[in-house]
């Protein structure tokens, strides 16, 4: 009879161990705007209020009389004529540019966060538009 008390016993802490046992969840992969809603509706982001106020850093050296597209007057037209694709992202400069993905890194030395970044992202897919 002791034996198997023990052996009952054995059993119960054996399956109690095991209860504590849980498994990882694993991370959320979805990203706003990354081209699958979610189900949900995407904002629509503005040229006017989201994405003019992150040129502000910009114009330092995107200024009139340089190599590089002029970020002080008529920047909208400037980044349209070569430097964005509209609903092309991955195929525009000025994202690959806050990426570094083979385009010089801007701006120089001091990367944007994701969210700034995945804010031009949305811009440019939903159409680069001039709203």
């Amino acid at each position: 009879m002791k034996k198997l008390i023990r052996i009952l016993i054995m059993v119960f802490i054996g399956l109690a161990v095991n209860a504590c046992y849980y498994d990882a969840f694993p991370e959320d992969d979805y990203v706003p705007g990354d081209g699958d809603d979610g189900g949900g509706d995407i904002e629509l982001v503005s040229y006017q209020n989201d994405i003019v106020p992150l040129w502000v850093q910009c114009t330092g050296c995107h200024n009139e009389g340089g190599d590089l597209p002029n970020m002080q007057d008529n920047s909208y037209n400037n980044l349209l004529n070569g430097y964005v694709i509209p609903e092309n992202a991955a195929g525009s400069i000025l994202y690959k540019s806050l990426i570094n993905d083979g385009v010089e890194l801007m701006p120089p030395g001091s990367p944007w966060p994701n969210s700034k970044i995945n804010l031009v992202r949305d811009w440019i897919n939903q159409g680069a538009l001039n709203n």
